[in-house]
């Protein structure tokens, strides 16, 4: 069984918190650093029946472009739809009608972002949106096939992006 004992703030930032957890488990005290992030949200576009809209943009973290589906962390006093509907049009300039797919932690062992990921369709084009000041982005328009496969031969390295991707395709049948 799993008690917490102690949780506090450890550090404050703009875009998330740390904190620093203490649970007792299996008898020991045991410590843990959490992230507090915002949820988020992330979007397949879907273009024609065929087409993906994806982003290639430079991630710090990875130090490399990576090629993922758009997304963003969910504003304060936004709903995760109309987070979405932002992010489309920050970083690929279109909105559409939304339907939800799934909810997925990006990282439960240390993180509580918790993403919604929908399914865009009926997409028009739009005047794209200002974009955030570490965003350079390029739009990338890929058959949904050629997503799937640099999903799987490791081209997509972006984990929401390749959970987002083949579940997409496992429930449209797209795989084949």
């Amino acid at each position: 069984m799993i008690k917490l004992v102690e949780s506090k703030k450890i550090y404050v930032g703009k875009r998330w918190s740390l904190r620093l957890d203490k649970f007792r488990f299996n008898d020991k005290i045991v410590e843990k650093e959490i992230v507090e992030h915002s949820p988020s949200v992330g979007m397949i576009p879907i273009l024609d029946k065929e087409y993906i809209l994806l982003v290639s943009q430079y991630r710090i973290a990875a130090r490399k472009n990576l090629l993922e589906i758009p997304a963003g962390k969910i504003e304060q006093g936004e709903t995760p739809r109309q987070a979405a509907l932002r992010e489309m049009a920050e970083e690929i300039g279109y909105v559409g009608k939304l339907v939800p797919m799934q909810k997925i932690y990006l990282a439960p062992g240390y993180d509580t972002e918790l993403m919604h990921i929908y399914i865009a369709t009926d997409l028009k084009k739009i005047k794209r949106a200002l974009q955030d000041d570490d965003e350079i982005i390029t739009i990338k328009r890929l058959k949904i096939s050629a997503a799937i496969e640099k999903c799987v031969n490791g081209q997509v390295e972006d984990s929401k992006s390749i959970t987002a991707i083949l579940t997409y395709a496992r429930i449209t049948s797209i795989s084949k």
